[in-house]
């Protein structure tokens, strides 16, 4: 990794900002990404920055731990998945808006941001990627979208997305998910492929132009090759 990668704490959550090779050299803003969590920012961002002025934007990284990952990632409330897990909290709407109020501002204030709707992201991966495909019923601050392995299982969750509209109707969204995710031995996880492909559904009749919307299909289970899926996912959204 050539760029830079600072830790810092913004109202009680702990947070990672990556800044480029070459920024603060020449009086040039950048797109960020705001990132629902995750530990692999330097595998992610090392196979990303030689394309970076090729076939992707450079951009900056802003990573936001949560407080607690079943609150703060789930829209609404649901019972745990086995007697071992826990109860998802619902909080993922006042998670947003931190972003929105709190992350996103500072972010736009002491950095060499492009501020705009079509310059900022969202991006997670599992309940996270479910996070940030639910800002898109509630925001149109972010104007790229990428949920990737997402938590679509959820309960009601395209029932939700019929019954809705996105805020931002020209918005790019990746979707992913790994062709065995859907053999999960839980019954509610396991109908994480059928929800998938609704959720895509619903989305070609919510956003114009329709191309502006990609699912992929990747290898493996849920836990496969986590960064690379990061990278795809990143190429395409960020793509010049």
């Amino acid at each position: 990794m050539k760029g830079t990668l600072q830790e810092l704490i913004i109202d009680k959550h702990d947070c990672s900002i990556y800044v480029p090779p070459g920024y603060g050299m020449h009086d040039v803003n950048y797109p960020a990404v705001y990132m629902n969590g995750g530990d692999k920012i330097p595998e992610i961002i090392s196979g990303l920055e030689s394309h970076f002025g090729v076939d992707c934007q450079a951009f900056l990284l802003i990573c936001i731990q949560p407080a607690k990952w079943n609150d703060d990632y789930s829209p609404w409330q649901m019972s745990p998945l086995s007697d071992k897990d826990e109860p998802f909290g619902g909080g993922a709407l006042l998670y947003l808006n931190f972003i929105i109020e709190a992350v996103k501002p500072y972010a736009d204030a002491h950095y060499h941001t492009k501020p705009e709707p079509a310059n900022t992201a969202l991006i997670g991966y599992s309940l996270g990627g479910l996070a940030a495909l639910y800002a898109l019923y509630n925001t149109s601050t972010f104007g790229k979208i990428g949920s990737l392995s997402g938590s679509l299982w959820f309960d009601g969750w395209t029932e939700f997305m019929e019954a809705g509209m996105p805020l931002n109707t020209e918005a790019k969204v990746y979707l992913s998910l790994g062709k065995g995710e859907e053999r999960s031995r839980n019954q509610r996880m396991g109908k994480v492929g059928d929800c998938t492909r609704k959720a895509a559904e619903i989305l070609s009749q919510q956003l114009k132009p329709a191309d502006n919307l990609l699912l992929e299909w990747n290898t493996g289970g849920h836990f496969t090759e986590i960064s690379q899926r990061y990278i795809k996912a990143l190429l395409w959204l960020m793509k010049i």
